[in-house]
């Protein structure tokens, strides 16, 4: 059969499809950037936000599950993935500032945020910049609104001494340290070809961007933002079991109208996606 004679119309709908994906760059002109970002689906928009050097890749999991029922979106941020790399803007408050121009010129209302990792950080500061008039919902995974602090009496990663050798691997060997994030953020090791195309995934953010957005996010301090912030109802933290216990404590305490959901590990969408899918859905609002 030949597909030279058909009608438009219906070649048309051989390319596009009834849930057509949508891969495009989308130019910010305020932001003087460009955004890749994938779109499919329709209905109320979920936008998945990657993590530090991560991509719409990690995400791939998903977009089936949620594009039957959300238009699901998501994008490389600045300087990651196929998003255009600059020179300045690499830092979170940027980040936001990309992300609520993006929401208006693809017109969303009624958004669900979903952050990954640093990705929520970019949610942190969306919400200190903009606030939640055009929020439906936000979920942060795995992520805690402060990297550096005193482990005894704050919700943190550590202190500065626990982020020497993580800081020294970055400047000395991107490869190496990339690829320990993805034996870290994962319960089970990975395929070899999983890890090579994470880690090539991860490479595609030029190293002085990487340093830049590592350094900004060392430097932030978002528990105001968390404790202050008029949140959406049914917004929630997911938190990996390691941590869940102290997490969900300091939230208890400090942003209790936060829901707290343990999950298995960072990225837990990406290893378990049908149970955290699942899971997620279970706490989206109609």
């Amino acid at each position: 059969m030949s597909f030279r004679n058909l009608p438009f119309y219906i070649l048309l709908f051989f390319s596009l499809g009834t849930n057509a994906q949508r891969e495009n760059h989308l130019k910010l002109p305020d932001q003087n950037v460009t955004l890749y970002y994938e779109d499919e689906g329709s209905g109320n928009p979920i936008i998945f936000i990657p993590g530090w050097t991560m991509t719409t890749r990690f995400f791939s999991k998903q977009k089936e599950y949620f594009s039957k029922q959300y238009r699901f979106i998501t994008f490389d941020p600045r300087g990651q993935g196929e998003s255009q790399k600059t020179s300045v803007g690499n830092s979170y408050d940027v980040h936001a500032q990309d992300l609520a121009e993006f929401i208006k010129l693809l017109k969303l209302k009624n958004v669900v945020l979903v952050g990954w990792s640093s990705g929520c950080i970019t949610m942190f500061e969306y919400l200190k910049q903009f606030g939640t008039g055009n929020i439906k919902q936000v979920f942060f995974i795995d992520e805690t609104p402060k990297w550096v602090g005193d482990m005894h009496f704050e919700w943190v990663y550590g202190n500065f001494d626990d982020y020497r050798s993580s800081l020294l691997g970055l400047t000395r060997s991107r490869t190496r340290d990339a690829a320990g994030t993805v034996n870290w953020m994962l319960q089970n090791p990975v395929s070899d070809n999983d890890k090579k195309w994470m880690v090539n995934d991860m490479l595609k953010t030029p190293n002085h961007v990487a340093l830049s957005l590592y350094i900004d996010g060392l430097a932030a301090d978002y528990i105001d933002v968390v404790k202050n912030t008029e949140t959406p109802s049914r917004s929630a933290f997911f938190l990996r079991d390691s941590w869940y216990g102290k997490a969900s404590l300091w939230l208890n305490k400090e942003a209790p109208f936060f829901n707290t959901v343990a999950i298995t590990s960072h990225a837990m969408f990406w290893e378990k996606p049908k149970e955290f899918n699942d899971l997620l859905m279970s706490y989206l609002k109609d």
